[in-house]
């Protein structure tokens, strides 16, 4: 009895599990000594950057947006997101699976493209939308996906949105990572 109390708690993902995604994509990266070529677009100004992240901690830095997609995953946001699987992408050959929320939420909507089965994903997009009394705020989250030593592995991701202040100027951002493994 006293062994089940000291057990890490383990909450299953209940739409998708992006948390456990990202872990395993780190922990790849990391061994792979993988780089990143980004570039960076700020109300025009573009900034490119090459780099090895260091370690883990380093990863997960880089890749710590993509975690806000788990915010569906909530206890309080079950039933609050309808899901539609089996569509065809109009661009590709593959299947999506779609979460569109039901109600006001941060989290708007998450695709995930797959061929042939979820398990082979192949791409990952979701919208986050936020508006309160002091800010608007929108991005667009995109990781890409390849087949890679039969994983799924981050080939790329990207951020795209922008923040308009209610009583300031509005900020337009693009960022593109390009990861590439040795």
């Amino acid at each position: 009895m006293l062994s089940s109390c000291n057990q890490k708690k383990q909450e299953k993902a209940y739409y998708f599990n992006i948390d456990s995604l990202i872990q395993h994509q780190i922990e790849f990266l990391v061994k792979e000594q993988a780089s990143v070529s980004k570039m960076a677009v700020m109300n025009g100004i573009k900034q490119d950057s090459v780099f090895v992240p260091k370690d883990s901690a380093a990863w997960a830095r880089e890749l710590d947006l993509f975690k806000e997609i788990g915010s569906i995953n909530k206890p309080i946001n079950r039933g609050n997101y309808e899901v539609t699987d089996g569509l065809p992408d109009n661009t590709s050959n593959l299947t999506v699976r779609q979460l569109t929320t039901t109600s006001e939420l941060p989290i708007v909507y998450v695709k995930t493209f797959y061929q042939d089965v979820p398990a082979k994903l192949r791409k990952i997009e979701a919208l986050y939308y936020q508006e309160n009394s002091l800010l608007k705020s929108k991005r667009k989250l995109t990781m890409e996906f390849t087949d890679l030593y039969n994983k799924n592995i981050l080939t790329s991701y990207s951020v795209e949105g922008g923040q308009k202040m209610f009583v300031g100027d509005s900020v337009h951002f693009t960022i593109k990572g390009s990861i590439q493994v040795n």
